[in-house]
């Protein structure tokens, strides 16, 4: 069951919230007869990966299956989906090692099966009850997430908790199915940042923008990538083109190789306000960023790294 993506919350006596993270959806499968299964939303077998959520699932009661979210927290315990990612590029013979030093939890939020019994036609509500009772149990890579009735609880997730990735809203009295359907709503957090423009990529009709931040050695390091400019604003990165600097290499991050495509650098001199998504290592954007409007009011010095920091 996949949730929609919406831009706000819905609000009813029938809805429940919970804090989506920033991991990999998961399936954990305790068989009736005793064997343990670690699937991905695609059914790739990932237990050769996480060997402690696999002995933790020998814990569960036979014939259990949970959704739920795979995550490994990073040293403020956030979630750090580069840190999965590298999970997976671990030789198998290295996996207990590297269970060892970053464990991952399963943050189940949904019980499918329990004794063998098939409970996706009950109602979610019922479903969690069950759920709560099952994880009652002290299990340090299983985990139950946070769910509420309080929409305005759930608001304050999206605004103050910069851990997570979003709100995931599902009818109480919803059954699990299978597809993307109305009965999950998923809005995702959002934040604004004042960014110095340091470079250009892509057509010179309608360039991307590279972005930077000024970091505490008082120096600009880059941010990421922004997506190009509505023309009927562009003209004061357009100005700036007559004076960019020989094509650079692309900037890459710990997945990919170019993160920022090839570039050109431009002088220092614009600040724009952008909307981002999730960060690496709150330094870095995962994604392209939104532009939403220039700050000719701000300066490069007002474009610090501190902004991440308080979101």
């Amino acid at each position: 069951m996949l949730a929609k993506l919406e831009s706000m919350l819905p609000v009813g006596p029938a809805w429940r919230y919970e804090p989506e993270l920033d991991g990999f959806r998961g399936l954990v499968w305790h068989a009736i007869d005793e064997h343990v299964r670690l699937l991905s939303r695609n059914a790739r077998d990932l237990a050769p990966w996480f060997p402690e959520l696999t002995r933790a699932a020998k814990s569960l009661p036979p014939g259990t299956l949970l959704d739920g979210e795979i995550v490994i927290g990073d040293e403020r315990g956030y979630p750090d989906f580069a840190a999965l990612q590298h999970r997976l590029a671990v030789a198998r013979k290295h996996t207990e090692q590297a269970a060892a030093a970053h464990p991952a939890v399963l943050v189940a939020f949904d019980l499918l099966e329990l004794a063998a019994t098939d409970l996706t036609r009950q109602e979610l509500d019922r479903r969690r009850m069950q759920l709560e009772g099952v994880l009652s149990a002290q299990r340090p890579c299983l985990q139950l997430v946070l769910q509420t009735a309080d929409v305005e609880l759930a608001r304050d997730w999206l605004r103050f908790l910069p851990s997570i990735e979003g709100v995931v809203a599902k009818r109480g009295d919803g059954r699990y199915e299978s597809g993307r359907l109305r009965d999950w709503v998923k809005v995702k957090r959002y934040r604004t940042v004042d960014c110095v423009v340091i470079g250009v990529t892509g057509d010179s009709a309608a360039p991307g923008l590279v972005l930077g931040l000024r970091h505490s050695d008082d120096m600009i390091h880059h941010l990421g990538l922004c997506r190009p400019v509505p023309p009927a604003i562009a003209a004061p990165i357009l100005a700036l083109l007559e004076q960019a600097g020989p094509l650079e290499r692309p900037i890459p991050s710990r997945w990919q190789q170019d993160a920022v495509p090839p570039w050109r650098r431009v002088p220092t001199e614009l600040v724009c306000e952008i909307r981002a998504g999730n960060l690496d290592r709150g330094r870095w954007l995962r994604q392209p960023a939104t532009f939403l409007r220039w700050r000719p009011d701000r300066s490069p010095s007002d474009c610090g790294l501190e902004q991440l920091q308080t979101m």
